[in-house]
């Protein structure tokens, strides 16, 4: 049997441990612009408001207090994250992190008859110790723990066990195809013209159709649905990704040097602790300007610039000051720009990595320090909200129309 193990309404969620008055109120979650809706409270979905809708559509509901909007935080859904599948992985043999707010539980060697209160002891942790609301749905295939999970959010129940992949046909019947793992709106639209509306239509379909239509992943999705574990999900059982990335559009255009400068060592320094959270270094960073693409009659600039390091690093100051070293050689001049990011890449087990063999002792000694004092500044900064201790580079004086907590106005201390 696998479980899925979902955090409902994640990012609300986690802006209600900061502030217990958010509760039973109509919240919403904004994309890094505020653009449009990333998450929605219960209420919200109540009182109509769609995912990925724009916030200028409901500006009026915003301001009059019916919506409350905020500015997504992702510090802090990491953060809370991490502790979230820190819980999971107490209770599951073995766990696949399939995103932010889910995760897959190989249940290998656990007998059915506990996985109810398996189930119920994780997320009873997960309320008590974070104030996360989580739903688990068990089956026999990663689809269907899916669709359990689903129809146990629907129902207001935590915790749902499906022994037979035919108890879950009532439920198939009510879901729509575009529901279904895999098949997203766009491939349902061309369902819906060969009659396939739900999830039911979809299984009751003959194998050699969904084959000759659909291909190899449509066979997969009707296998999983028939109770067949079909889906691997190879690409998120390691823990090293390909690579750590961290942008931001900003409120306006802005040619500010040293206000763009601190922004790319805030992003680096996020890009390092994510590096350090999965045990990786990295062999190359690389930093991007782009201006405003709707300000065309200045003509668009996309900067990219990137270095390679001597020897794979995590280290924060090494990585900082290579990206300011980047930024320094593709800033231009009197160019307003509205978005800036950092991305590390050739990522490669922390463990692996061999020191030079010139000053090897030296080498050693010095990464040795730099690696407990990068453990040190995590440990102090763990914990929800913006970050307790910071490189000099990441505090600017700010600027009209942003504020993120970096800002400050008093002269930053030498040490």
């Amino acid at each position: 049997m696998v479980g899925l193990a979902d955090c409902n309404n994640f990012f609300v969620s986690c802006e209600r441990t900061l502030n217990p008055d958010l509760e039973n109120r109509a919240v919403v979650v904004l994309s890094n612009n505020d653009g449009c809706v990333v998450a929605r409270s219960n209420e919200a979905k109540r009182a109509g408001i769609k995912m990925g809708q724009p916030a200028f559509q409901i500006k009026d509901r915003i301001r009059s207090g019916e919506i409350i909007a905020l500015s997504g935080n992702h510090l802090l859904y990491r953060e809370i994250s991490i502790k979230v599948h820190d819980i999971f992985r107490r209770y599951a043999p073995k766990t696949l992190d399939y995103s932010v707010d889910e995760a897959f539980l190989i249940m290998d060697g656990i007998p059915d008859s506990q996985l109810r209160n398996i189930g119920e002891a994780i997320s009873a942790n997960c309320w008590d110790e974070l104030h996360i609301p989580v739903t688990i749905g068990f089956a026999q295939s990663k689809t269907l723990a899916k669709i359990v999970s689903e129809s146990c959010k629907k129902r207001g129940k935590r915790v749902g066990v499906l022994f037979d992949a035919k108890e879950a046909y009532p439920v198939m019947k009510k879901m729509s195809i575009s529901d279904l793992w895999g098949i997203g709106r766009r491939l349902s639209k061309r369902l819906y013209t060969s009659g396939i509306y739900t999830i039911a239509d979809f299984a009751d379909k003959e194998l050699g159709w969904i084959r000759a239509t659909l291909g190899i992943n449509g066979e997969r999705s009707w296998r999983e649905l028939h109770g067949e574990h079909c889906i691997e999900l190879s690409h998120v059982q390691s823990s090293l990704q390909d690579s750590v990335s961290e942008s931001r559009t900003f409120p306006e255009d802005v040619d500010d040097f040293d206000y763009i400068r601190a922004r790319i060592a805030i992003y680096a320094a996020d890009c390092c602790k994510k590096l350090r959270a999965m045990g990786g270094e990295c062999k190359t960073i690389g930093v991007m300007l782009q201006t405003n693409r709707f300000h065309t009659e200045r003509g668009i600039a996309r900067p990219v610039g990137s270095i390679n390091f001597d020897e794979p690093t995590s280290d924060t100051v090494q990585i900082c000051n290579a990206a300011i070293s980047i930024l320094n050689s593709i800033f231009i001049q009197d160019i307003p720009f509205k978005r800036a990011g950092v991305w590390l890449s050739e990522i490669v087990p922390a463990k692996s990595v061999v020191p030079s063999l010139f000053d090897f002792q030296d080498s050693v000694k010095d990464k040795a320090v730099r690696s407990h004092l990068m453990k040190a500044i995590d440990s102090i900064n763990l914990g929800p909200g913006l970050p307790v201790i910071k490189l000099a580079s990441q505090i600017t004086q700010g600027h009209p129309g942003h504020n993120d907590g970096y800002s400050s106005s008093f002269q930053a201390p030498h040490k």
